[in-house]
């Protein structure tokens, strides 16, 4: 069958519950409606706001009218994460699927920017600083305050002043490139126009981190335009964590169409992969190649040892 692979089909002879996109694409094939063969739905990963409205609309969904992702639409970095590697791509949006006692990773630091994140929306929102401060500690009970409150004292005093009147605060977007969906949440456009997104870091941007920018600094301009009619420019605030306090550093990115036609081409060949899984393999591009990588022992066991870039000999212990 177009688009399943040979051993996706043994997995639903056997009983094994598919992804979301799986059962689209038989669907289309025996031309009937997606709820006459969707079983109980079992998300590939912790449930989104997509999942739900995903599910809630298939009775009336057209093939064509569903996202190319079975977590709901591309973002920046669910892209990056197929550019970097299609198979980490593949397990991460449930292309493919994820066993359900999988261990999802807590990432401490995106949890301190979450805090950070929160305190910059109260602030902008019109909170006293007590206020917006009693608001994250009431959502993050159990973190240590001492864990975000250097960066939004830092956020207080370095970025608050630069915003002025914000045209728009935590803002969700979409934009459609060449038929991809993508949904972009906006941290604020300041008074002058200017996307700025907010980093809470210990160092200023590794390679990773640069090509995740350098993908949704396009998304964001081409989503407001598409709302906005407005071209806009876009830059990163960076709270960088160090011995002698946090610095706060801000990098412009200039936007053009050449680099949203990149962003649209880059989508093309993520979505082909999403497409025809079958034709997916891991792809390490850093130095420690698959040995840091969530998904290590899932692609251990659906592609055979693999070993790091740095040590090819050694193989990466399994357990």
């Amino acid at each position: 069958m177009a688009g399943i692979s040979p051993a996706t089909v043994l997995r639903l002879e056997r009983g094994g519950i598919g992804s979301l996109r799986t059962y689209e694409r038989i669907a289309k094939a025996f031309q009937t409606s997606l709820i006459n063969i969707l079983p109980e739905f079992k998300a590939p990963s912790r449930p989104t706001l997509e999942d739900l409205e995903l599910l809630d609309n298939s009775m009336s969904a057209n093939p064509s009218d569903l996202p190319d992702l079975p977590v709901g639409n591309w973002s920046p970095t669910r892209l990056t994460d197929w550019l970097l590697c299609p198979a980490k791509g593949a397990w991460s949006t449930g292309v493919f699927d994820v066993p359900p006692d999988f261990q999802w990773p807590i990432n401490e630091r995106a949890t301190v920017g979450k805090a950070v994140h929160q305190y910059a929306e109260n602030r902008l929102d019109g909170a006293d600083v007590n206020t917006a401060l009693m608001g994250v500690a009431d959502k993050n009970t159990g973190m240590d305050p001492e864990l975000w409150l250097p960066f939004v004292e830092a956020w207080d005093a370095s970025i608050h002043p630069t915003i002025g009147m914000p045209l728009a605060i935590e803002r969700r977007l979409e934009v459609t490139l060449k038929g991809h969906r993508i949904t972009a949440v906006i941290d604020v456009v300041d008074a002058h126009g200017t996307i700025r997104d907010l980093k809470t870091t210990q160092r200023l941007p590794n390679p990773t981190a640069i090509a995740r920018e350098s993908v949704q600094a396009p998304i964001y301009v081409a989503a407001w335009r598409e709302t906005t009619g407005e071209m806009a420019s876009f830059a990163l605030d960076y709270l960088a964590q160090h011995k002698s306090g946090i610095e706060y550093t801000q990098m412009p990115i200039p936007v053009t169409e050449t680099d949203i036609d990149r962003v649209t081409r880059q989508l093309d060949y993520a979505a082909d992969f999403a497409a025809r899984p079958e034709r997916i393999t891991p792809n390490p591009v850093n130095k420690y190649g698959c040995t840091s990588c969530t998904f290590l022992a899932l692609c251990h066991e659906k592609f055979g040892t693999l070993t790091t870039l740095d040590a090819p000999r050694q193989t990466v212990a399994v357990s």
